[in-house]
C-alpha cells in the first residue's frame, strides 16, 4: 500500500476536497464515476488502483480530463458503488456513491421515486460543489411533460442548496420540449451566484428518439 489512507482525516472532510467524485450505476454490471474537476480523473484511478478496484477512463481527451467506467464480469450490488466511494474518500478523494431504490426510475419516468447514499465514509461537508442531473418524461402530445431535477452532495451542501432553490423554483409541469436546458441553466445560476459549482447532466430520451 502506498499510504493513500492517511490522507483522509476528519479536518479534511470539515474543510473540504480538492477532487470530488459521484458514482452512478449505468448497468448491472457497471458504473460510472463522474470526477469534478475532470482533469482529475487520473489521481481517481490511482487512488482506486491503490485499493484494488480497476476503473477504464473515457473521453476524447482521456486520460488527462474525463470519466470513469467501473465493470465487472457479472452483475454487482449496489454494496461495490459504497465500496468504491469508501474507498476513494479514505484516500483523499470526497466521493459520494448514489442507488436507485427499488429501480424507480420507471421506463417512461413516470415514477421516478428516489436515490439512496450507499458507502459509509462520505464526507457530510463539502466545498459547493454538486452533481445536478435533470430528467425530463415527455408525453406524445406534449402535454404534461416535466422536468425533475435532482442534486447530489455532501447533506450540508444539499440542506443550502436547496434553500436557494426554493427561493426561486417551484414543482411545475415543463410543456415547452426547449425550456428543460433553460431551466437547468437557470437552477445553475441560482447556485452559481451562491458559490456553487460541478457537474450537470440532462437525460432526453425522447430528445434522442427524436433523433
Amino acid at each position: 500500500m502506498s499510504g493513500w489512507p492517511g490522507a483522509y482525516n476528519e479536518r479534511m472532510a470539515e474543510l473540504g476536497f480538492s477532487t470530488y467524485v459521484f458514482i452512478e450505476r449505468i448497468a448491472a454490471n457497471a458504473a460510472a464515476l463522474h470526477p469534478f474537476p475532470e482533469h482529475n480523473v487520473a489521481l481517481v484511478r490511482d487512488a482506486l488502483a491503490d485499493a484494488g478496484f480497476d476503473i477504464t477512463l473515457l473521453g476524447p481527451d482521456a486520460p488527462e480530463i474525463g470519466e470513469g467506467v467501473y465493470f465487472q464480469p457479472e452483475p454487482f450490488g449496489d454494496e461495490v458503488m459504497g465500496l468504491l466511494a469508501d474507498a476513494l474518500t479514505l484516500r483523499g478523494i470526497g466521493a459520494y456513491a448514489y442507488a436507485l431504490v427499488d429501480s424507480s426510475l420507471g421506463g417512461d419516468l413516470a415514477d421516478i421515486a428516489l436515490f439512496t447514499r450507499v458507502g459509509d465514509v462520505f464526507p457530510r461537508h463539502g466545498r459547493h460543489i454538486l452533481m445536478t442531473r435533470m430528467y425530463i418524461q415527455r408525453t406524445p402530445t406534449g402535454a404534461g411533460n416535466k422536468a425533475v431535477t435532482w442534486a447530489f452532495g455532501s447533506p450540508a451542501d444539499l440542506e443550502e442548496a436547496n434553500r436557494l432553490l426554493s427561493e426561486k423554483f417551484e414543482t411545475e409541469p415543463v410543456t415547452d420540449p426547449a425550456e428543460p436546458m433553460v431551466l437547468l441553466d437557470e437552477i445553475f445560476q441560482v447556485l452559481g451566484a451562491a458559490g456553487f459549482e460541478g457537474i450537470t447532466m440532462c437525460n432526453d430520451p425522447g430528445q434522442q428518439a427524436q433523433g
